[in-house]
């Protein structure tokens, strides 16, 4: 692929971003979607086939946006697991902010998800990464003795990240009425109160 193509599926991608978020996918059209890109319409057929796979491509990398800091994050903290927990917090903190834009995009994936299975396939994939790496440092956590042996790495995972998804859902209904960051150490609090002296 030349870097003259490349620039141009770049510039369809993120088009088709803000076209979602403005408009939602029942209302997303080829031709918006090409005025907003600065290209012809012949290039959404010429790079991604049809209007609707654009679209799945479009709202599988909006979810990859946004996780992938945080998968990112959670890996390999195990030779600082506490020091690591914090800078994943710091990290988090950042994406979610960095992130912000795509929220729209998101939910409009998630949604798509339940009915396209082309977007879902891959999102699963990636959400499954996401639970698997935070898992991963949870376990690191607690066999350093830093978090109660009660915890199951697994489930409270999956419960970190469903606590994400509501909190993106929120954050899309009232912008101001909730902090990543203050969210963030809560998670991090919760996670270091659970001690191993805490009964199991």
């Amino acid at each position: 692929m030349s870097e003259r193509q490349a620039t141009t599926r770049a510039r369809l991608l993120r088009a088709t971003l803000e076209v979602l978020g403005r408009e939602g996918v029942a209302r997303t059209t080829s031709r918006e979607i090409a005025a907003t890109a600065g290209v012809n319409l012949q290039a959404i057929t010429y790079h991604f086939g049809s209007k609707d796979e654009l679209v799945a491509q479009a709202l599988v990398d909006a979810v990859r946006t946004w996780i992938e800091p945080a998968r990112t994050a959670l890996t390999g903290i195990a030779g600082d697991p506490l020091g690591g927990l914090f800078a994943t917090v710091t990290t988090l903190r950042e994406a979610l902010d960095e992130a912000h834009e795509h929220v729209p995009a998101y939910l409009e994936a998630l949604a798509t998800a339940t009915r396209d299975e082309a977007v879902r396939a891959p999102i699963v994939a990636l959400l499954a990464e996401l639970r698997e790496a935070l898992a991963a440092s949870i376990g690191e956590l607690r066999d350093a003795g830093l978090i109660a042996s009660w915890v199951e790495p697994e489930a409270m995972a999956a419960l970190i990240v469903a606590a994400g998804d509501g909190f993106v859902l929120h954050t899309a209904l009232d912008p101001d009425a909730h902090s990543p960051g203050a969210t963030l150490d809560q998670v991090t609090r919760l996670l270091l109160a659970a001690m191993r002296d805490a009964p199991a």
